[in-house]
């Protein structure tokens, strides 16, 4: 290759690459007082203790394993992140080791979007939690 063509594959590739910077998303601004109030929350306060987040729009419903029988039920907690997009690190599925249940809760998790609780006039770190249960 002669130094003509690196140079125009060089110079194609470098605004190919600003291109996707440039569209990409960038983070909201957090202020300093908001800054403070999320990581003393993340410090100081377990994920139990959370306050409660809310979904977005209508919630989809998740199907229940064949295997959970009446009067069972199955929990499912989560952290919501102030940006309301749920940690799927955090997931924890209470009363049901079906790998398939397990896919459409992280499905739900991670295509939701949801509403933190607000502390002081900031978004913080939440919990969303859900119980399935049999309807029959």
């Amino acid at each position: 290759m002669n130094n003509k063509n690196f140079l125009l594959l060089a110079s194609a590739g470098a605004t190919v690459a600003l291109l996707a910077c440039a569209s990409a998303p960038r983070p909201a601004a957090v202020s300093p007082a908001c800054a403070a109030v999320s990581d003393s929350l993340s410090k100081y306060v377990s994920v139990d203790a959370l306050p409660f987040a809310h979904l977005i729009g209508t919630p989809r419903v998740l199907p229940v394993p064949p295997s959970l029988r009446r009067g069972d039920s199955i929990a499912v907690e989560f952290v919501v992140r102030p940006d309301g997009v749920a940690d799927p690190g955090s997931v924890e599925i209470m009363g049901s080791n079906d790998q398939a249940f397990a896919r459409q809760v992280l499905r739900f998790v991670t295509e939701s979007r949801f509403i933190p609780e607000r502390v002081q006039g900031c978004d913080v770190l939440s919990k969303y939690n859900l119980v399935i249960k049999p309807t029959a």
